[in-house]
């Protein structure tokens, strides 16, 4: 009897701390009106435009087989019951409690109970992904560790009605985001080869039943990627970069703000549980082998870019980390669990702060940037521009899509808002489709002195504009250019912008057509 009661707190315990460390790693969501990741802006004009359900005169909503749907379905929807910025963070909150509540359920799935170990692993719910503000893949991620949790749960029954139920699930995640479901495939397959070494001593039809079992749930979503998935631009570019982006990978494991990486806390993670697997005193779960591995390998060597999407390198680092954690067993007395359950937690309560104070100077920005926006007129069409000298080495990543706040609110409309064909909801009419970004690739503001190259159409003068056809001759297309220079010394501008409001951090700006216009 008192070995019972002592091994049902355990669980139970620990289970309560998982969810306070979701509550405290969402808290920093709820302390502001704009999180300062720089997709945020793009993303919330993009759920207005859906919820509004017929664009303006610059965009259309274009519904189709993107394997990318997730917040554009949810956010709109729930916007109708809560209004959208709140829908916006309640999809995101759940999205923190999936990372952090997930490789809990791996890790229950695995040992029957659930223990310390995948608390470690709720710091990686702070990842690039999330400050970036990668919407879908972020949400869709966490989504799979709770369908492989579900795969692990219910491993002794191999009847239709699980194939039936994994295939649904697949295929929604599929159509949430397209890497989640490839990075669930790896998790599924390392799973599957490691129980085939341990249980079947490597018997090949045991494990070829194994992997038909995978297949036949991945089957929806093929045939949906072969024949459903629409054109996109960039699809079939495959970009490696490992020496350039090798410490990106690293950083992204876990960050305190954007561009803030907390570089000694995964060394710490990762050399504390490897001394304790070293002096055993914590063990990885062997039927984990196999997906720790691919994880790992896809961590280090996923290309830079893929199938039109940027970023692909800082997909897994995460998660390896989230799932590194879920295969682990901490063994430890209760005074010392609770001890060290009280200091992880002090731990994340700091990183949760830490964000928090990050993202309320950027919301004050925000803030003041909303306000100056009565002085833009409806319709316009808005430029962002960096002036890089000013800025400095400060990140400016925050600030490429702040134009955006201007589409739902004033019916604006910017080149950088997600539109990509094959990608995205939202598109573009006919007639401004030249004027905006075509791909990730194009999708960054310009510095301030590349305007007068761009001005005069000259974008062979410099390699980083050369991509940036869409803003040739951007003064002939464009009425106000949104100038970010923070409190910098500021950089000299061409005579076709003439002030319109001078900010504390940007100033908007009048584009006046020159004589090039009318030819």
């Amino acid at each position: 009897m008192e070995r019972n009661w002592t091994r049902w707190p355990e669980g139970y315990l620990t289970g309560i701390t998982l969810i306070a460390a979701a509550l405290m790693l969402a808290a920093p969501l709820w302390s502001v009106w704009a999180p300062a990741m720089p997709d945020y802006p793009a993303h919330l004009a993009s759920f207005a435009l859906i919820e509004q359900g017929t664009g303006n005169r610059f965009y259309h909503l274009h519904w189709d087989f993107v394997p990318n749907l997730a917040s554009e379905v949810l956010v709109p929807w729930l916007a109708r019951l809560t209004g959208l910025v709140v829908a916006a963070k309640l999809f995101l909150t759940a999205a923190i409690f999936l990372w952090v509540l997930g490789p809990g359920a791996v890790h229950r799935a695995l040992y029957g109970r659930t223990g310390i170990a995948p608390l470690f692993g709720s710091f990686f719910a702070y990842n690039a992904n999330f400050i970036w503000g990668f919407f879908n893949y972020y949400f869709s991620e966490g989504l799979s560790f709770a369908v492989f949790a579900g795969w692990i749960a219910t491993q002794k029954s191999n009847g239709v009605a699980r194939i039936a139920g994994f295939t649904l699930a697949v295929t929604l995640l599929y159509f949430c985001h397209i890497f989640a479901a490839a990075s669930l495939l790896l998790m599924l397959a390392g799973f599957e080869t490691a129980q085939n070494f341990r249980l079947e001593n490597r018997d090949h039809k045991a494990l070829a039943r194994r992997a038909a079992s995978v297949a036949l749930i991945y089957i929806p979503a093929a045939l949906a990627f072969l024949f459903l998935k629409p054109h996109a631009e960039g699809d079939n570019a495959v970009t490696f970069n490992f020496a350039g982006t090798m410490l990106d990978r690293f950083d992204s494991l876990v960050q305190h703000a954007f561009d803030d990486s907390a570089t000694v806390l995964p060394i710490a993670l990762f050399a504390g549980l490897g001394l304790a697997l070293y002096r055993h005193k914590a063990r990885l779960h062997p039927a984990m082998w196999g997906t720790l591995a691919l994880l790992l390998l896809g961590a280090i060597f996923a290309p830079e870019w893929a199938f039109g999407g940027w970023a692909v390198h800082l997909r897994l680092p995460a998660v390896f980390g989230a799932m590194l954690f879920a295969a682990a067993e901490l063994p430890m007395t209760p005074p010392a669990r609770s001890s060290l359950v009280g200091v992880v937690l002090v731990v994340i309560s700091w990183c949760a702060i830490t964000l928090a104070q990050s993202w309320l100077v950027y919301d004050r920005q925000v803030r003041e940037f909303q306000a100056a926006l009565e002085e833009v007129p409806r319709g316009a069409r808005m430029l962002s521009v960096l002036d890089g000298d000013a800025i400095g080495d400060r990140p400016d990543q925050p600030y490429w899509h702040m134009a955006e706040f201007a589409v739902p609110e004033r019916g604006n409309f910017t080149p950088l808002l997600f539109t990509t064909k094959g990608q995205h909801v939202v598109q573009l009419n006919p007639s401004y489709e030249k004027y905006a970004a075509a791909s990730a690739e194009q999708g960054s503001p310009p510095d301030v002195d590349e305007l007068e190259a761009l001005a005069q159409g000259r974008l062979t003068a410099d390699e980083n504009i050369q991509d940036m056809t869409y803003l040739d001759h951007f003064q002939c297309h464009f009425d106000i250019a949104v100038v970010v220079h923070l409190d910098g010394k500021r950089t000299p501008l061409p005579p076709m912008l003439h002030l319109r409001h001078a900010g504390t951090f940007f100033s908007f700006y009048d584009i006046v057509p020159d004589r090039s216009c009318q030819q």
